[in-house]
């Protein structure tokens, strides 16, 4: 009987020893996905940033005759364009 309890305890020991592994291995691995995923939003918000800031400047419709100028050769009537290569 004694022989009994010993071999029970033994087994729920392992058992338990075995949970306990598990239950780390999962939390690294989450641990791993929080990190990467608060890596992800930092760098999405700074993106949003961005985005927010162009918008902001390109609402103003002389920043954006500016910008159509300097990259598709616009220009508007009556004015001559010169391009230095």
């Amino acid at each position: 009987m004694r022989l009994g309890v010993i071999l029970a305890s033994i087994l729920i020991m392992v058992f338990l020893s075995v949970q306990l592994v598990n239950f780390y291995k999962s939390n690294a691995e989450l641990d791993r996905k929080l990190t990467t995923a608060s890596l992800e939003a930092k760098q999405i918000a700074a993106e949003n940033d961005r985005v927010k800031a162009d918008l902001e400047y390109f609402s103003h419709d002389e920043n954006l005759a500016k910008e159509l100028k300097a990259k598709f050769d616009y220009k508007n009537p009556g004015e001559k364009l010169i391009k230095i290569q």
